[in-house]
């Protein structure tokens, strides 16, 4: 039988995150923005002069998909592709002046989105959190790209 997702781990991280995810989307289309554009502007502030493969790779999409995320970016003037300077064939992202404002307003509307994730919790209940979260991250995240590891009651039907 499977736990009690009111108290399983997994299923209150991806339930958190995606109400988190909601109430910031609702927030942000007063911007025009949508969830992939803010996602790229969000994590490309972090990571400036990233090449895109990379990004793709950061935010959990397709390369093509981000491809289009960043073409229109691009076109509203929000982002720009430059070529690296050691190899003409490699190109980086970069915000562009007019993204500040736009990134400026989107911290604002995160700051509304945790105060009320966070109502009720107290100072230290929340660095609590965020220091535990931290962990359980930094815990997980050598593992993403290793080969699953074989369970001992696994039963292979290609050795019979």
């Amino acid at each position: 039988m499977l736990d009690d997702p009111a108290r399983n781990l997994g299923f209150l991280l991806y339930d958190s995150a995606r109400l988190l995810r909601r109430d910031f989307d609702r927030r942000a289309r007063q911007l025009g923005l949508g969830r992939a554009q803010w996602s790229v502007l969000a994590h490309l502030v972090r990571n400036e002069g990233v090449v895109q493969a990379e990004l793709a790779d950061i935010l959990d999409v397709q390369p093509i998909t981000l491809a289009r995320q960043v073409d229109r970016l691009e076109a509203d003037g929000l982002v720009r592709r430059c070529a690296d300077p050691s190899d003409r064939r490699v190109r980086r992202l970069y915000l562009t002046d007019e993204a500040r404002p736009i990134l400026e307003q989107l911290r604002a509307l995160g700051t509304e989105t945790r105060a009320v994730a966070l109502a009720g919790f107290a100072a230290d209940e929340r660095e609590m959190l965020l220091t535990l979260l931290g962990r359980l991250r930094d815990n997980l995240k050598g593992n993403c790209h290793a080969p699953a590891p074989r369970s001992t009651g696994d039963h292979d039907p290609h050795e019979d």
